[in-house]
């Protein structure tokens, strides 16, 4: 990102902007909408042929990139404990260490902590001695994402943010930028003692996640899911949420990082997490060990 672009993105409502395109995204306007979806699918080199399109077709922006794969298209892999919760690119990945805590994770060589990302030293210590995982969906992945474990989703937090974009430019130029941005945090315990967090992180343009265990939560909306006064909002479950391995529990509605942080008991039975998978295109399903 150049000087002037960053100089702008500073100066702009990002948040108004971006609830101002997700209206626009959704709205069904007759030709123009049609003639958008063509050009975003032809731009961004969506692959139609492996999505559910509607018998009616996709209505408008937001129903295109929300869309659905065909059943199949996505096999969960047996023999994984962990699997890719999304479709896009494991930008980065490493050992959350208990000394330095304040140097645990990095994007585009820039270091930043677990407890910046989940605004939570308790919540951070959790998950001392395991590991962590970036990916990155750009415009053309597949945009719902799915658990990467099964087990029971026990807490969820809400921490409200701007929404810089997420591209490689502004991870490089903005510190700590997936501690600044909104972002949406599930809690997920497995039935063997393991615990896994989906950091879901917001960006530029609509910045909306929503989750399936608790509807009337999304970021980025008005009003919003919570205070956004308040450095995050814990939400815990009152009655059992399971989910299986690779079943869908949430969607980016345009954007952005997912940040998967397993817990020691998930690392250390799991062989070589992540391992010879940085800056490689994975998808959702596939196992994430060597």
């Amino acid at each position: 990102m150049n000087s002037i672009a960053y100089s702008f993105l500073k100066l702009l409502p990002k948040n108004a902007v971006s609830r101002a395109f997700g209206a626009f995204s959704r709205a069904k306007i007759p030709i123009l909408s049609r003639l958008l979806m063509h050009w975003f699918a032809k731009h961004y080199e969506i692959n139609l042929e492996e999505s559910e399109i509607p018998s009616k077709g996709f209505a408008n922006i937001h129903e295109l990139f929300t869309r659905k794969l065909k059943e199949g298209a996505r096999p969960v892999e047996d023999n994984a404990e962990v699997v890719c919760p999304v479709d896009g690119v494991l930008t980065a990945f490493g050992k959350i260490a208990n000394e330095n805590p304040e140097y645990n994770m990095k994007a585009k060589g820039k270091f930043y902590s677990l407890e910046s990302l989940l605004r939570s030293k308790e919540l951070a210590q959790r998950f001392a001695g395991g590991m962590w995982a970036t990916i990155y969906l750009s415009p053309h992945n597949y945009h719902r994402i799915h658990s990467p474990v099964s087990g029971n989703v026990v807490a969820a937090y809400y921490c409200p943010g701007t929404l810089w974009p997420v591209n490689a430019g502004s991870v490089e130029r903005i510190d700590g930028l997936f501690s600044i941005n909104e972002r949406l945090i599930t809690q997920i315990a497995t039935y063997d003692g393991g615990e896994v967090l989906l950091v879901k992180v917001g960006a530029t343009n609509v910045g909306r996640i929503a989750v399936d265990y608790k509807k009337d939560w999304f970021t980025n909306s008005m009003p919003p899911p919570a205070s956004r006064k308040a450095i995050f909002t814990k939400w815990e479950a009152e009655e059992t949420h399971p989910y299986t391995k690779g079943q869908e529990i949430a969607r980016f509605e345009m954007g952005s990082t997912v940040v998967l942080v397993c817990n020691r008991a998930v690392s250390q039975r799991t062989k070589d997490l992540f391992l010879e998978l940085e800056g490689k295109e994975v998808l959702m399903g596939q196992g994430l060990m060597k």
